[in-house]
């Protein structure tokens, strides 16, 4: 060949990590129709932007990062009626036709730095602590998709804790005796509890170091900023006994009913030089930036009080947090949650507010107003006094099942905060669960590139085109009925905690008005709506428009109908206690049969979910262990954070956690209404009321035991026969309520 036909041929240009990485995420989410992008890098671009526009027959995506890229493809599906979702809650309803080319040019920026996702929790009660690669690489697509740039990923931190304490002097037994289980690892890190449930195995935290260095490769190449883990300050109880002078190691003020945890004090030379020891190490396993900033998570105080409140005293700590970090990190900039500032005002006033996040120059650190759509902290302290922050929601807590949401106020707190003179650099969701309520989250991860307060009726009407491949007008019924019912909690009061509790997972007693410690039962809205929901939803299959095999449609139809059966179920209850009341045994005979039922179809809905399948739970949770002791432990650990929770079987946080859950429902909730029900049953004297504290007793020993349970056959995959069981629901309600 020619020198000049060499010259004249053209130079095609490698693709850029950040295009590799956003194109992995179109075609595992898209399929095919990924092929329909272009996507070309320019870093020069503003970040979180992106231009939409026509090239060579397909729709070119031009961005600052991988994020960016993503963002803006996903940006343009939504805007054709395409929608990416969590599996659990309908997976993705992607349209499978060719998609149409822009018009003209389309230009967005954000007005947010940053999109923050997870919660120190959610490693929790989400299951975090055994998915495996393929969980967390579908996770990281869909965060990717909308917009997330700033998640925290701090899996892999035991690794790196073990070898701090081992040059510390501290045998492994010592740091086993401390180690908390996998399952409560979160609490433990936020210094709540120490040694519950534990230990994590060396094996454990090797599979767990290699899946961390997969998540952070991944998030990096899309160009996120990953909220890393650092020190809090909370340390073994045996490390005083390995130091000459330990008076810097103190008792925490205590947290529930768990002893209370040995901790550092932040000013002192020890708490900087184990925060180096972990930095620096963490960074040599994992990777740390040399020229852009990385950022620490650190929380002192969650749920903790602080020994003093002195002003001069607070700012000195966080003062010292982060000098701690900057020693051995010259680019580190701290992230810590503002829930303790909403959980102990009493303590927290606004001087001391203000000392603490002021103890740190502007910039070097980041506050998570972490329950702004309810209680925004920096409204009442003039946006922390200066310090930037994030807008964040909860949306759930503990995972509770439920539908709930406020879309209107969360639309709007959004746009208010965005709008406002504040120090806001970027608003995000840290749920203390995933996967519920995708409505939710699908309105507030709009505003990324829509920042603006969104007319929820037409907002809505977007969500049902997106979310079905059926232009039924029952879908669209079915949605309004729900986003001005149980989707529209807008009480002044803020009194619900994410969705109310729910009579089924209430530990049997009379005049239930709240589950556990935490969780209201309230219908706050005409529970008619929901009835009326699902009934627009079974109208809307047809038997020839395909909905029936469409895993979106089948999650809502089966969701509403959980929510229905269950809050007949409250009724019957309010029943049955009137009919206890009124020494009417066979009407209290005959409604606790129809509670009862109650409780089997909803158990029966839940079977064709695998998500909400407590065998589900277990069996990915035994997964993680890598031996047979350990798989129980795991276990152990599943069942114990979803219904007892610990420390013992007076634990205050009992059902904290609720699920409604085939298997859980039967197995556990059921179990205990019937004994409940048999005990009353069998009295002679219903005028002398019930011993309840009698009941109580036993239950607990019972709950107790239920939870060292160890190989209980139970379903782990989806029977298909939800939509029935729907339609017999609906049946059973709508004949109850005539």
């Amino acid at each position: 060949m020619k020198l000049s036909t060499l010259l004249l041929a053209p130079v095609l240009a490698l693709a850029t990590p950040a295009e590799d990485a956003a194109r992995d995420t179109l075609t595992a989410l898209l399929g095919d129709l990924a092929d329909s992008f272009i996507l070309e890098q320019d870093p020069d671009l503003a970040p979180m932007s992106f231009t939409i526009s026509s090239s060579e027959g397909k729709v070119k995506i031009t961005a600052d990062s991988g994020v960016s890229l993503t963002t803006g493809a996903y940006d343009y599906l939504k805007s054709n009626d395409n929608m990416v979702s969590w599996t659990a809650t309908g997976g993705d309803s992607i349209k499978q036709t060719p998609i149409p080319l822009p018009a003209s040019q389309i230009t967005k920026q954000s007005p947010y730095s940053y999109v923050y996702y997870n919660n120190v929790c959610t490693y929790g009660y989400s299951g975090y602590w055994w998915w495996d690669w393929e969980r967390w690489d579908r996770e990281l697509n869909l965060m990717a998709m909308q917009g997330i740039n700033f998640p925290l990923l701090v899996l892999g931190q035991e690794y790196i804790w073990n070898q701090v304490w081992l040059e510390l002097g501290l045998s492994q037994g010592e740091i086993n005796e401390w180690n908390a289980g996998p399952a409560f690892a979160a609490w433990f890190y936020m210094g709540n509890l120490k040694g519950w449930e534990g230990p994590i195995s060396l094996d454990y935290q090797e599979r767990t170091r290699q899946l961390q260095k997969k998540i952070l490769a991944k998030a990096r190449a899309l160009g996120m900023k990953p909220v890393l883990p650092s020190f809090s300050g909370f340390v073994p109880d045996a490390l005083a006994s390995h130091l000459q002078d330990s008076s810097d190691i103190k008792l925490s003020s205590g947290w529930n009913s768990y002893e209370p945890v040995h901790y550092v004090e932040p000013t002192s030379d020890l708490f900087s030089n184990i925060t180096s020891s972990f930095i620096s190490k963490f960074c040599a396993e994992f990777g740390c930036e040399t020229e852009t900033a990385n950022y620490w998570a650190a929380d002192l105080y969650n749920e903790l009080q602080p020994p003093s409140a002195d002003l001069d005293y607070l700012s000195s700590v966080s003062n010292s947090v982060y000098n701690a970090m900057q020693k051995v990190d010259t680019n580190a900039i701290w992230v810590t949650q503002g829930w303790m500032f909403h959980s102990d005002p009493e303590f927290w006033q606004g001087d001391q507010i203000k000392a603490f996040v002021t103890g740190v120059d502007t910039g070097e650190l980041i506050v998570l107003d972490l329950h702004a759509e309810q209680w925004p902290i920096y409204k009442d302290t003039d946006s922390f006094y200066g310090t930037p922050f994030i807008f964040d929601t909860i949306f759930n807590f503990g995972g509770r099942s439920g539908m709930y949401g406020r879309l209107e106020q969360l639309s709007n707190e959004i746009a208010e905060a965005t709008e406002g003179e504040n120090t806001l650099v970027g608003i995000g969701v840290a749920p203390e669960a995933i996967e519920t309520n995708p409505i939710s989250y699908d309105l507030q991860f709009d505003h990324v590139m829509n920042p603006g307060a969104h007319d929820i009726d037409k907002y809505v009407e977007k969500y049902v085109a997106r979310r079905y491949s059926s232009s039924s007008s029952e879908l669209l019924s079915a949605w309004q009925l729900l986003s001005q019912s149980v989707y529209n909690f807008t009480s002044e009061q803020n009194y619900l905690q994410g969705a109310p509790g729910n009579i089924i997972v209430e530990r049997p007693q009379w005049n239930a008005t709240q589950v556990s410690c935490c969780a209201v039962i309230d219908d706050f809205y005409d529970t008619q709506d929901v009835v009326d929901a699902l009934g627009y939803f079974l109208r809307a299959d047809d038997g020839k428009n395909g909905l029936d095999k469409e895993s979106a449609y089948r999650f809502d139809t089966l969701n509403t109908g959980l929510q229905v059966i269950t809050n007949h179920a409250y009724d019957i209850y309010k029943n049955i206690q009137a009919n206890f009341e009124t020494n009417d045994k066979d009407a209290f005979e005959s409604n606790v049969q129809i509670f009862m039922k109650c409780l089997t179809l909803a158990d029966a809905i839940l079977a064709d979910q695998p998500e909400r399948m407590l065998g589900f739970w277990i069996e990915n949770a035994r997964l993680a262990g890598g031996s047979d002791e350990e798989q129980d432990q795991m276990e152990e650990n599943a069942r114990m954070i979803v219904t007892v929770w610990g420390p013992d079987k007076d634990a205050s946080l009992h059902e904290y956690a609720f699920r409604l859950w085939n298997g859980l429902i039967n197995k556990f909730y059921a179990q205990r209404w019937n004994k409940f029900f048999a005990e009353i049953m069998n009295m002679n004297d219903w005028e002398s009321g019930f011993n309840q504290t009698h009941f109580d007793d036993e239950i607990k020993e019972w709950e107790w035991e239920w939870t060292k349970q160890k190989g209980l056959e139970l379903p782990t995959k989806p029977n298909g026969q939800g939509l029935e069981v729907a339609k017999q629901i609906y049946s059973f309600v709508t004949e109850s309520r005539k």
